[in-house]
């Protein structure tokens, strides 16, 4: 496995959540410094029956 984040790069519109490679790291300007990394969308699925939720980072 490796690490990563999520990030929300919606800025008030819908798109699907992606996974980020690496640790988060501060930018001034942006919020955070992407320019890059590799992105994943997030895949969630859910349990019909219990609802619990388990999410992927899907590969291209």
């Amino acid at each position: 496995m490796g690490a990563g984040f999520i990030v929300d790069e919606g800025h008030g519109t819908r798109t699907v959540a992606k996974w980020v490679a690496g640790a988060p790291e501060r930018s001034i300007w942006t919020g955070l410094k992407l320019r890059g990394r590799e992105r994943l969308d997030v895949v969630t699925y859910r349990c019909s029956r219990c609802g619990f939720l388990e999410s992927y980072a899907a590969q291209r």
